[in-house]
C-alpha cells in the first residue's frame, strides 16, 4: 500500500451467478458465488464497507437468461445502488 497519495479506486471482479430465490445462501463458483440478490447485496456492502470500488459483476457463469438476470439485478439485488436506471 502506497501512503501519502491520491486515493485510487479498488477493484473487485466477481463472478457471479443469481439465482432466481433470492434468500438462496452463498456456494463458492470458480472466482465467485451462485446466490440470490439478498446476499449479493449484503456482499457487496461488505466490499463497500472495506473500500472496494467498484465492483464489476461478471455474469459468465451464470446460468440463467442474461436479460432476465439484469433485470433481476436491477430490481432487487442492486435497487437501492447509485448507478445505471435499468427500467424500461
Amino acid at each position: 500500500m502506497v501512503t501519502g497519495g491520491p486515493d485510487r479506486p479498488a477493484v473487485q471482479l466477481l463472478y457471479v451467478d443469481l439465482l432466481e430465490d433470492s434468500g438462496a445462501p452463498p456456494q463458492p463458483i470458480h472466482l465467485g458465488l451462485r446466490f440470490g440478490a439478498n446476499h449479493l447485496r449484503a456482499c457487496a456492502e461488505s466490499l463497500e464497507g472495506i473500500g472496494v470500488n467498484p465492483v464489476a459483476l461478471d455474469l459468465r457463469f451464470n446460468q440463467a437468461d442474461s436479460g432476465t438476470t439484469l433485470i433481476r439485478l436491477a430490481d432487487d439485488a442492486l435497487s437501492d445502488s447509485p448507478g445505471p436506471d435499468f427500467a424500461e
